[in-house]
């Protein structure tokens, strides 16, 4: 048994079963004196996994000429640093891309290839598309190029022959990852990509394979350049686009296969979309890559509920997707500081990042990627120092890893959700066609009552965040299987079929209809003497005999306002946030509120 797996919330490297708790450390970044203490420091931490790009613009700068060993740059030599991640015991996961981002100058994508205009990414009126933000903006290939895949597949294999032997079973290296959130460099809105001869082309094979013969077709135009599209021609581009990607992601896994990894872990992180899961939907990279998928998280400070709101749907997608061991590929950790950023914000601080990983946990995920874990340039106010000395936000990750280590299932068992809430894609799908993306957000097609269904939702889910209450999420077009007990919500203007509504209603299910808004609920939500405690979520997750209960804390005027646990049974409660559990008798009695996140064990 030597496959790499995941599996009931945990990492499987063959009959082990470990936590999947995992960190950034770029060591192509670093000294290389600095490697050592810094991985030992992570493992010294309870960290399972060390995460890490490979670099394709530093290893290979001209077509031809590789450097893995630290020839022409010491900090390139990957083999000295696998060799010292398997002497401390650190498993690996290697991201070769082969686009990475990372504030990296085109992504990672080496000079020479994006010089290769004929590989380009173009949008609906043939110009180049720039990808990604400033000071890093660059053209992209297009993923349906054969030519660029070509070239990848090269360069996965030098990758192979300089690392084939560090690779599990004989090595530290268990996992890897597909790309970098696959979404065009972020440029992938309805009319921003990939229109390119290359794409274009796979289109009208993919239309064929659908409908029959429609070789003259082209992808629908912005309205000013055709006049409006029809509403089928929209969908199936967002179809379209949503199956090349996976196809593209797919396609880098079987390489990687072909070249020795029949047996790791792949992964996918998925980029935070203007509008959630829309083209690159979590539910199609698990079914149609089969790689241990999820959503990036970072925030810009203070920390806000709005923030918390993108957790909880994101860990939502996750269950929604059937994801084994909901992860977040990258959370932030500390900060980035890109070359001439004016920063118009403060730090984060060590409570506010206790805030931001705790909430994580309460809201049902199992694992997560600390990105960064080591400061390197462009980073900094992360937990190590990048040669391995703890810094002031290192007690939140210590408190979190310990609990990890300690208590597992405090991670792993299933939250429960207060409610699930309808989630009709062709709402978003039509909302998608009127949104731009994030660094250029105004089109002149936006169209506010087309937008309006999906804000809705949006909205609907933030105000259960505000409520402090964890939910499911219910795709309209599967079978809705959570328990019959947990309430139905239907945002306003959803285009759920009311045929549906009906249906659910004569199984006996509580169907509430939110015609403005969200009535009250009933939920595990912490309630003070005055009603609702703002700034605050709870996350239940039930365990045979006992219920793990995550309660967690945030925002300006902390006082010392008490809670209670509407539904928790009496009887003694374990604080579990540090090794020195602390027990004490819970009868009715309320708990005293405090600012970042705790966790307890309740027993009847």
């Amino acid at each position: 048994m030597s496959a790499v797996t995941v599996a009931g919330g945990l990492l499987r490297v063959g009959r082990d079963e470990l936590p999947l708790i995992a960190g950034e450390i770029q060591f192509w970044r670093m000294e290389p004196e600095t490697w050592e203490p810094a991985v030992r420091a992570a493992r010294a931490a309870g960290v399972t996994l060390i995460s890490s790009y490979l670099s394709w613009r530093r290893h290979e700068p001209e077509q031809g000429r590789l450097d893995f060993t630290g020839r022409d740059d010491p900090r390139l030599d990957v083999r000295r640093f696998l060799r010292i991640c398997a002497d401390a015991g650190a498993l690996v996961q290697l991201k070769p891309g082969p686009w990475i981002c990372a504030e990296e100058p085109g992504g990672g994508y080496p000079d020479w290839l994006l010089e290769r205009t004929e590989l380009l990414v173009r949008d609906d009126q043939g110009e180049i598309v720039l990808g990604y933000n400033p000071p890093f903006q660059h053209p992209m290939p297009s993923y349906a190029d054969e030519r660029y895949l070509s070239v990848v597949e090269d360069w996965f294999a030098a990758v192979w022959a300089a690392i084939g032997d560090q690779v599990h079973p004989h090595g530290p290296v268990v996992a890897l990852q597909l790309d970098n959130e696959p979404s065009l460099c972020f440029q992938d809105s309805l009319y921003g990509s990939d229109y390119s001869e290359a794409s274009v082309t796979a289109y009208r094979e993919w239309m064929r394979d659908r409908y029959g013969d429609t070789s003259t077709v082209w992808p629908p135009r912005r309205p000013s350049l055709d006049g409006p599209p029809s509403a089928q021609s929209l969908e199936d581009w967002i179809a379209f686009k949503t199956a090349s990607t996976t196809r593209y992601l797919a396609t880098l896994k079987q390489m990687h296969e072909k070249l020795g990894g029949q047996d790791l872990l792949y992964t996918v992180n998925l980029v935070t979309h203007p509008v959630h899961d829309v083209p690159v939907a979590h539910s199609a990279v698990r079914r149609d890559v089969g790689a241990a998928t999820g959503e990036d998280h970072y925030y810009i400070p203070p920390l806000d509920t709005a923030d918390i709101h993108r957790l909880a749907r994101s860990a939502a997608t996750a269950r929604a997707a059937g994801e084994p061991l909901p992860w977040i590929p990258e959370l932030q950790a500390g900060i980035w500081r890109s070359p001439g950023e004016l920063v118009e914000y403060p730090d984060p601080t060590p409570l506010e990042q206790e805030v931001w990983w705790g909430a994580a946990v309460a809201l049902g995920f199992a694992g997560f990627n600390l990105y960064m874990l080591g400061n390197r340039e462009n980073w900094e106010l992360a937990p190590l120092e990048n040669d391995g000395r703890r810094s002031d936000f290192f007690a939140p990750i210590d408190q979190l890893v310990g609990l990890a280590h300690r208590r597992p299932d405090a991670l792993t068992a299933p939250v429960v959700p207060s409610v699930v809430v309808a989630w009709h894609r062709p709402d978003a799908h039509a909302a998608y066609s009127v949104t731009g993306t994030s660094r250029l957000p105004d089109v002149d097609w936006y169209d506010e009552e087309t937008a309006a269904p999906y804000r809705l939702w949006e909205r609907t889910l933030l105000e259960l965040t505000e409520r402090g209450m964890p939910y499911d999420l219910w795709d309209t077009a599967t079978e809705l299987v959570s328990p019959v007990e947990v309430p139905v919500v239907i945002p306003p203007r959803c285009g759920v079929d009311p045929d549906q509504v009906a249906w659910l209603r004569a199984e006996g299910r509580t169907v509430i209809e939110v015609t403005d808004q969200l009535p009250a609920l009933p939920s595990p939500a912490l309630i003070g003497p005055g009603g609702r405690i703002p700034n605050t979520l709870i996350g239940i997750r039930p365990l045979p005999g006992e219920l793990i209960v995550h309660v967690v804390h945030w925002g300006d005027g902390f006082d010392d306002s008490l809670l209670y646990l509407p539904g928790v049974p009496n009887g003694t409660l374990t604080d579990l946030t540090s090794p020195q559990s602390t027990l004490f008798r819970f009868e009715h009695a309320p708990l005293k509120l405090v600012p970042g996140h705790r966790v307890y064990a309740v027993t009847a």
